[in-house]
C-alpha cells in the first residue's frame, strides 16, 4: 500500500510540474515578451518592483500560452536583484541593462512578438544612463526626455508587423520618456498634465481636487458582504484588500433582427467572469482616445473611416478623498469618471495591437502584495496595517479581487499577440477539445459510427458542450473569438457584422421603439452544429494523437473543413430555413386571425 501512496504523489507531482507528460498534444504556444522599465521601477521585490506581477505571467498554468520573457532596465546601473535575480524561472530567458531600441542585440525585428512599457521617467541625461548619456562624435545620439528617432523608428516598424504592444506610466508626465513619443501610443493616453500644465487643475496631477484617486473606502461583493477600510481616506489605502470598481465598455452581438447578447472586450473577460476590479491609487494617470487631429497615426478601413482605438474602462473617483498620509492631507476630491484601458484591435489593418493603460500602480508590488514592513514607504501603525503589509493576499474577498486582475494580466499578453500566435493558441484549442476532453465520450455512443450518419442534433449537442468545456477553460470571450475565428471567418462570413461583438463593420440594430430588443432568430446553434462537425470529422480522422502527427492534424483539418463541415453546414441553413419560414408563417395566420377577430 505504501508503494501506491508514494506512487500516487510522485504522479501528481509529476503531472503538476509537466502536463506534457500526459497530454503530448497539449505544448503551449511560446510568445516572446519583452517587458521595458526605467527610473525608480524595476523587476525586484521592493514596493516598486514587478515581481508579483511576473509571477503571475510566469506560473499562470494557461495550456494554450508560454510567455518567454526578456527583462529590460533603461538604467545602467540597476542591481542583479532589481532584475528579477531571485527569480530563477527559466520563462526568464534574458536580463538586460542598459537597454536601448535601435541596437540589434538588444532589439530587431523578428526577436519579439510583444513589448510591455512599464514608464516613470521624465528626463535621462543624468548618470544612471551610461549609454543615453555617452557622445558620439561630439554629440548625443539620444534625447534628454525621449527614446531616440531609430528607437521610435524600430518599434514603429515593430507594431507594423504585427508586434503587439501594451504602454503604460502614472500620473503627471511619469513615463513620458520612454512611451509618450511612440507613434498611437501618444495619442491613447495623456503622458503629461490635463487639461493644463498646473497640478492643482489637472485631472491627472498629484494634489489638486481633480486628480484621479482611486482609492476606496469598502467594496460590496456579490454575495452582499461588505468590505471596509480603515477609518478615513488614507493614502495607504492604495495597498489593502480593497480594490476600485471599473465600468467596462459593452458590446454587443445581433443574432438575426432582435436577439442581443452583451459581452465587455476580450481584455475584460475572463474564465472568472467579468474583470471589474483594479487596485486603487491614489492619483492616476488618464487613458482616452485620439483627437481628430491625430487620426493620421491610424489606418483606414476599407469605409475610408480611420480604424481607431477606444476606451474599454472607466476608473470612478469618490467624492471627499483626501489622501492622508503622516498627518497631511491632499484638497478633497471632486466625484469623475475616467478612462482606465485603451485598446486599438491593429489586427483588422494587418498591424500590431496596443494597450494603454491608466498607470503602472495597477501592476507594482505595492498595490498587489502590500507595503514592504519597514520599508521606505511604510508609515503604518499596529492599528491600520491589518492589511495593507499583505495587499490583496490578506482575506478570501482580496484573494477572490486578485484572481480577476491575474486574468487581465494574462489577457494582455494574449490580446496582443501577434496573429500567428493567435493561430497557434486556437490549433491547441481544438487539440484540448478533440483529445483530452469528455466531449466526445458524453457525446458519442459509438465511436465507429461515420460521419454521415450522426445526426445535426448530435453535432449540434457536440458543439454546445465543446464551448462550454473551452469557455471554464479560457473564458468565454476566448471561446466566442475561437469560434468566430475557426467557424464564421471560414466557412459565414457574412454573418459576422451580426454575431461577432467586437466586429468593426457591425450592423446596427435596428428598433421598433425604445424598449430591448426581444429575442427571434439566433444564428449560433448552425456555429454549434458547424462546431461539433468538425471536431467528430477530425477524430474520425485521427482518434489518435501521436507526436508526428502535428502536420497531419494542419493538413486534415484544411481537407475535413473543405468537406464534411461545410456540407453540415449547408444542412443547417437548410433546416433552419425551412423552420423560420413556417414559423413566419404560422404568426402571419395569428396576425391576420387577430385583426379579423377571428
Amino acid at each position: 500500500m505504501q508503494h501506491t501512496i508514494q506512487h500516487i504523489l510522485d504522479r501528481k507531482k509529476m503531472i503538476r510540474t509537466d502536463r506534457l507528460i500526459i497530454e503530448p498534444w497539449l505544448k503551449p504556444c511560446p510568445v516572446n515578451v519583452l517587458i521595458v522599465t526605467d527610473g525608480g521601477l524595476d523587476f525586484g521585490l521592493g514596493d516598486f518592483g514587478l515581481s508579483a506581477f511576473l509571477d503571475c505571467l510566469i506560473n499562470d498554468g494557461r495550456f494554450y500560452v508560454n510567455f518567454r520573457i526578456t527583462l529590460a532596465h533603461l538604467r545602467s546601473n540597476v542591481s542583479d536583484q532589481q532584475m528579477a535575480g531571485s527569480n530563477t524561472s527559466t520563462a526568464i530567458v534574458r536580463r538586460i541593462k542598459d537597454f536601448v531600441f535601435d541596437d540589434p542585440n538588444y532589439f530587431a525585428q523578428g526577436m519579439y512578438d510583444e513589448v510591455w512599457l512599464f514608464g516613470i521617467e521624465t528626463f535621462y541625461r543624468n548618470g544612471n544612463y551610461n549609454r543615453r548619456n555617452s557622445q558620439v562624435n561630439g554629440s548625443f545620439p539620444y534625447p534628454t526626455n525621449s527614446l531616440s528617432n531609430n528607437e521610435l523608428n524600430a518599434i514603429q516598424q515593430f507594431m507594423n508587423n504585427g508586434g503587439g504592444v501594451f504602454a503604460t506610466g502614472d500620473h503627471g508626465a511619469l513615463g513620458n520618456g520612454l512611451c509618450g513619443a511612440i507613434n498611437r501610443v501618444k495619442s491613447m493616453r495623456y503622458w503629461n498634465h490635463y487639461p493644463t500644465g498646473n497640478d492643482a487643475t489637472s485631472e491627472v496631477g498629484m494634489t489638486g481636487t481633480r486628480r484621479n484617486d482611486t482609492n476606496s473606502a469598502q467594496f460590496i461583493m456579490s454575495d452582499g458582504t461588505v468590505q471596509t477600510s480603515d477609518a478615513g481616506t488614507q493614502f495607504s489605502d492604495q495597498s489593502d484588500d480593497i480594490p476600485q470598481r471599473l465600468e467596462l465598455k459593452l458590446y454587443h452581438s445581433r443574432s438575426g433582427p432582435f436577439i442581443r447578447r452583451s459581452y465587455p472586450h476580450p481584455l475584460m473577460c475572463s474564465r472568472l467572469g467579468r474583470i471589474n476590479v483594479f487596485p486603487d491609487h491614489p492619483h492616476e494617470g488618464e487613458c482616452r482616445e485620439p483627437l481628430a487631429a491625430e487620426y493620421n497615426q491610424y489606418p483606414n478601413l476599407p469605409s475610408g473611416n480611420p480604424l481607431l482605438p477606444e476606451v474599454i474602462a472607466w476608473s470612478s473617483v469618490p467624492a471627499g478623498n483626501t489622501g492622508t498620509l503622516r498627518n497631511t492631507s491632499k484638497a478633497p476630491t471632486v466625484a469623475q469618471r475616467f478612462g482606465a484601458i485603451c485598446a486599438f484591435d491593429g489586427h483588422i489593418a494587418g498591424q500590431g495591437r496596443i494597450v494603454t493603460d491608466a498607470t503602472w500602480h495597477h501592476f507594482v508590488n505595492v498595490n498587489l502584495i502590500g507595503l514592504v514592513e519597514g520599508g521606505p514607504f511604510d508609515d503604518l501603525t499596529m492599528a491600520n496595517s491589518t492589511s495593507k503589509h499583505d495587499g490583496f493576499l490578506s482575506s478570501p474577498q482580496g484573494q477572490q479581487h486578485f484572481a480577476l486582475i491575474k486574468e487581465y494580466f494574462i489577457n494582455i499578453g494574449v490580446w496582443i499577440a501577434p496573429p500567428s500566435k493567435i493561430q497557434c493558441f486556437n490549433s491547441r484549442f481544438l487539440k484540448r477539445l478533440l483529445y483530452s476532453d469528455r466531449v466526445m465520450e458524453a457525446a458519442l455512443s459509438d465511436p465507429n459510427t461515420t460521419f454521415e450518419k450522426i445526426s445535426l442534433n448530435l453535432n449540434y449537442s457536440i458543439g454546445v458542450h465543446a464551448r462550454d468545456v473551452l469557455g471554464r477553460l479560457a473564458g468565454q470571450c476566448e471561446s466566442i473569438r475561437f469560434l468566430y475565428d475557426i467557424i464564421v471567418r471560414e466557412f459565414l462570413p457574412v454573418l459576422e457584422p451580426k454575431i461577432n461583438p467586437w466586429s468593426k463593420f457591425a450592423e446596427p440594430i435596428k428598433r421598433f421603439d425604445s424598449e430591448v430588443p426581444l429575442p427571434a432568430h439566433d444564428y449560433e446553434p448552425i456555429l454549434d452544429i458547424a462546431l461539433g462537425s468538425l471536431l467528430v470529422a477530425l477524430r474520425q480522422e485521427m482518434p489518435y494523437y501521436t507526436e508526428d502527427k502535428d502536420k497531419q492534424f494542419e493538413e486534415s483539418y484544411k481537407r475535413v473543413a473543405a468537406s464534411k463541415v461545410m456540407s453540415n453546414i449547408a444542412k443547417a441553413i437548410e433546416f433552419y430555413t425551412k423552420e423560420s419560414n413556417g414559423f413566419t408563417e404560422t404568426l402571419n395566420i395569428a396576425l391576420k386571425n387577430l385583426k379579423t377577430g377571428k
